[in-house]
């Protein structure tokens, strides 16, 4: 994975990261947040996500 960030819309950073499934992928962050801050959001955001063939509440 890239360590160094890329450029979103302003004020945003794309960061790849590493899912908890081991998946990878790329979210939007606020600029300066850490590589660490931005897989812990990866993380949480992971797991909100509905299982696969359950309907949503």
């Amino acid at each position: 994975m890239s360590e160094e960030p890329s450029p979103g819309p302003l004020g945003t950073e794309m960061r790849e990261v590493a899912f908890p499934d081991g998946s990878h992928g790329f979210i939007l962050v606020k600029a300066g947040t850490s590589q660490e801050e931005a897989e812990l959001i990866a993380a949480r955001l992971w797991a909100d996500l509905p299982e696969p063939g359950v309907p949503n509440e």
